[in-house]
C-alpha cells in the first residue's frame, strides 16, 4: 500500500474522509476499510461454519508475528489483551512485590498508567511520582531524582498524551536496567506512528484503537522472555497451559510463550480487525509513517505560529503524531466546536498547567492539503470573531 494514495483510494480505504477531516487518532481511530471487511468476513464465516478456532488460528498466530515486529521482540513475547488498562494491571497484579518497594510513574501521565500502580498501596508498596512539567517531558535526570534503593519498577508513557513529548525509551531503559529496575512502558501514543525500541523495556502495552488503527477490546502485552519466571499470571485458566487441549489434566503446566497470560478464549473478531489493521500498517512502513507525520507536523506547527497560537508540543527529536495548540486570547472550547461544526474532528484536552487546549493526531493518510484547510479553517473563526468583537465595540460607543 504506498503513503502516497490518490483520493479515490482514499475514499475507498478511508471512508471518513468523504465527509470529514478526521484528525483525532490520540483517542479513537476510525476503521480502515479493510479491518471492516476482515470483521465482516469473519463474522460470515462463524455464521457459515461456527465459531470454531481452527478457523482463524493462522490469523492469530500472524498477528502475534505483526505485533512482534512492531514491538521489537518475538512472537512469543505477545499476549492480547482487552485494554491498556488491563495489560497494565496484569503486570502491576503478577510481580511479587514486598513492603517496602516502591514504583516510579510520572506526574501527567494518562490514568491508565497510574491506577494500576497506586492499587498496589494495599500491599505497602508506594508509587513516586515524577514532578510534572508543562511539556510533558521525563528525563533522565528527573529519574535520577526520583528513584531510590527501594525502587523496584519504572513505568512511563512512550508519549504524553497532552503534548505529544516523545521519551527516549532507550537512554531511559539503558540507566534503568543498569540499575536493575524493571521498565515499564505505555506504548499507546506510539505504536502504530513511531518506531519502538523495545531493547531496554521489559514489559510493554498499547491497545488497537489509536494508531494501530484496530478495533476497541484488543490489544497487546508485550513481556521480555526472561521475565516469565518473574511476571506471575494474575488470571490463569486451561488457555494458559501448553497442553490446553487435554481437558482433564489438572497440572497448571504453563505456556512456555507469553499465552500463559491469556486465561481463556480469546476476542476473534478484535484479533482479525488487528490482524488487517497491522498488516496495513507494516505494508506501509513505520518509519514512512512517521517521516509523513513529521511533514504533516511541520506543517501545523508553521501555521499555528503563524496564528500566534502557543504550541505546546516539541518540534524536535522529541516530537511524536500529537501536535497540542492553545491560547489566551481565543476561547478554545468555542473553537473546537467551531472546527466540530466544519467537520474538523480533533480533541479539546487540559494542558498539564490547566488550560484547555486543542490536540491534533492525525495518521499517514492525512494530506498536507487537509492540514491547509485546518489552519485556513482556525484563520477564518479568528478573523469573525475579531469582526464581531470590533462591532461590539463600535456599537457600545453610540
Amino acid at each position: 500500500m504506498d503513503i502516497n494514495l490518490n483520493s479515490q483510494q482514499r475514499f475507498e480505504e478511508f471512508p471518513i474522509t468523504r465527509t470529514k477531516v478526521f484528525l483525532a487518532h490520540a483517542a479513537i481511530c476510525p476503521f480502515p476499510q479493510r479491518v471492516c471487511h476482515a470483521i465482516s468476513d469473519y463474522c460470515q464465516k462463524n455464521a457459515n461454519f461456527g465459531q470454531w478456532e481452527y478457523l482463524w488460528s493462522h490469523t492469530e498466530n500472524e498477528t502475534r508475528t505483526y505485533a512482534a515486529k512492531l514491538v521489537g521482540g518475538s512472537s512469543d513475547e505477545i499476549a492480547f489483551i482487552s485494554s491498556t488498562s488491563m495489560g497494565l494491571s496484569l503486570i502491576a497484579g503478577g510481580l511479587s512485590w514486598h513492603q517496602g518497594d516502591n514504583v516510579v510513574v510520572a506526574n501527567g501521565d494518562f490514568p491508565a498508567n497510574i491506577y494500576p500502580w497506586l492499587n498496589l498501596n494495599r500491599l505497602g508498596v508506594k508509587t513516586k511520582l515524577i514532578p510534572r512539567r508543562a511539556n510533558g517531558s521525563v528525563t533522565v535526570a528527573d529519574i535520577t531524582q526520583t528513584i531510590d534503593k527501594n525502587t523496584r519498577l519504572v513505568s512511563l508513557s512512550s508519549v504524553n498524551f497532552v503534548t505529544g513529548f516523545r521519551l527516549d525509551l532507550d537512554t531511559i531503559g539503558s540507566f534503568l536496567q543498569k540499575r536493575g529496575i524493571l521498565f515499564c512502558v505505555d506504548a499507546i501514543q506510539s505504536l502504530g506512528a513511531l518506531p519502538f525500541s523495545s531493547e531496554y523495556v521489559d514489559f510493554a502495552v498499547a491497545s488497537s484503537h489509536k494508531w494501530l488503527m484496530g478495533p476497541i477490546g484488543i490489544g497487546i502485552l508485550f513481556v521480555k522472555k526472561k521475565h516469565f519466571t518473574t511476571l506471575n499470571p494474575v488470571l490463569i485458566g486451561w488457555k494458559s497451559v501448553n497442553d490446553n487441549h487435554n481437558y482433564l489434566n489438572y497440572h497448571p503446566d504453563l505456556s512456555d510463550t507469553a499465552k500463559r497470560y491469556e486465561p481463556g478464549t480469546l476476542n476473534g473478531i478484535g484479533i482479525v480487525g488487528l490482524h488487517a489493521a497491522l498488516a496495513m500498517l507494516l505494508e506501509i512502513g513505520i518509519d514512512n509513517i512517521a517521516a509523513h507525520l513529521g511533514t504533516l507536523r511541520n506543517q501545523l506547527i508553521t501555521g499555528l505560529k503563524s496564528l500566534e497560537f502557543e504550541v505546546l508540543s516539541p518540534s524536535d527529536n522529541n516530537s511524536s503524531g500529537i501536535i497540542s495548540f492553545t491560547s489566551n486570547s481565543v476561547d478554545i472550547s468555542k473553537l473546537r466546536k467551531f472546527l466540530d461544526l466544519n467537520n474538523f474532528i480533533v480533541s479539546i484536552r487540559d494542558t498539564l498547567d490547566g488550560r484547555n487546549c486543542i490536540r491534533v493526531s492525525p495518521h499517514f493518510y492525512n494530506t498536507g492539503a487537509e492540514i491547509e484547510s485546518l489552519i485556513n479553517s482556525i484563520d477564518s473563526y479568528i478573523n469573525t470573531n475579531r469582526n464581531l468583537d470590533y462591532s461590539k465595540s463600535i456599537k457600545n460607543t453610540y
